[in-house]
């Protein structure tokens, strides 16, 4: 599980040093995928595409995972006891790494988003994006947390969770508000962040709960 997710961090780094400053064909061949999956529904790519409001589409697709969790949580917590289910899912607040480890990237590679055009000097960075790392995390935490305590919703989760972050990939890409290489180095970051932090979770030693059982 280590190696896994020190490989996933490796690809990360690896694919911004490739990408650099510039659109690359990656890039162009998933905007026309992207195009195809959703340019025809309008009112989705204006809900969640949008920033003219707080939370923006993106972020609420990462917030609404997040609130099922922390209720799962609180559910379980007269079960367990708050001290006990705090020290049952400790092992998850390491995979918030990921936040400062994605900004110190995108101040490394510098790499302009769409919008901004190959030779803006003064980019905080595109890449990873931000807003996909905000929405991998959130249903990570869900797959992770509430799959183990509701296992027969773990294959909705899954089914859920793949569709979210597709559909946040596709919307981001023909809004131009990221690269699609940008949003791929997010949910390689987000796999390297639970997989790394899996590693050290208390328990038995098996998997994480997302795939213990299967």
């Amino acid at each position: 599980m280590a190696g896994a997710g020190l490989a996933c961090l490796a690809a990360c780094i690896l694919i911004g040093l490739a990408v650099n400053r510039r659109e690359t064909w990656l890039d162009g061949a998933l905007l026309v995928v992207a195009k195809h999956l959703v340019s025809r529904h309008g009112v989705l790519v204006r809900a969640l595409g949008g920033e003219a409001y707080w939370p923006h589409g993106a972020y609420l697709t990462a917030l609404l995972p997040l609130a099922v969790t922390v209720a799962a949580l609180i559910w379980e917590a007269p079960q367990h006891g708050v001290v006990a289910t705090i020290d049952r899912w400790r092992w998850v607040l390491l995979t918030l790494a990921a936040i400062p480890v994605h900004y110190a990237l995108r101040m490394v590679f510098a790499r302009p988003g769409p919008a901004e055009g190959p030779d803006q000097i003064d980019s905080i960075g595109a890449y990873p994006s931000g807003t996909a790392l905000a929405v991998g995390l959130g249903w990570g935490l869900c797959l992770v947390v509430v799959g183990r305590l509701r296992p027969q919703w773990r294959p909705y989760l899954v089914i859920l969770a793949v569709i979210a972050l597709v559909v946040h990939a596709a919307v981001r890409v023909v809004t131009h508000k990221h690269w699609a290489t940008d949003i791929l180095g997010s949910y390689l970051l987000v796999a390297s962040a639970f997989l790394l932090a899996g590693v050290v979770r208390p328990g038995d030693g098996r998997l994480p709960a997302l795939v213990e059982d299967q």
